[in-house]
């Protein structure tokens, strides 16, 4: 049994990825499609917020409807169009998905 270890040119192989158009797989960036069935699947780890910000580099202030608490996200777009100040979303704790409607975008915390 091998126990293969991370390339050190892993990191550098995204950064291609991303340049050719490929999908880039990290918190963040784009949304694998068995995290986001994950997520779907999970419903107890679903914090329901309004957004207080979003920044053009990408961090999103949130404030939880139950605890009040402030969550900060990060996403490699702008989303400040998309995420006005007040606008309810729902963020997964366990797989870093926000949910603005429909749509579900990979976010990392920040």
């Amino acid at each position: 049994m091998s126990n293969q270890q991370p390339r050190s040119s892993a990191n550098s192989e995204n950064l291609g990825a991303a340049a050719m158009g490929m999908p880039v797989f990290e918190d963040g960036h784009d949304l694998h499609p068995i995290i986001r069935r994950a997520a779907l699947a999970t419903s107890t780890k679903w914090v329901d917020a309004l957004v207080t910000s979003a920044a053009a580099n990408g961090r999103i202030e949130l404030r939880a409807f139950a605890t009040g608490e402030t969550l900060v996200r990060w996403h490699h777009a702008d989303l400040g169009e998309v995420l006005a100040a007040g606008t309810p979303v729902a963020v997964h704790e366990l797989y870093s998905v926000l949910a603005v409607g429909d749509e579900l975008l990979s976010v990392r915390a920040a």
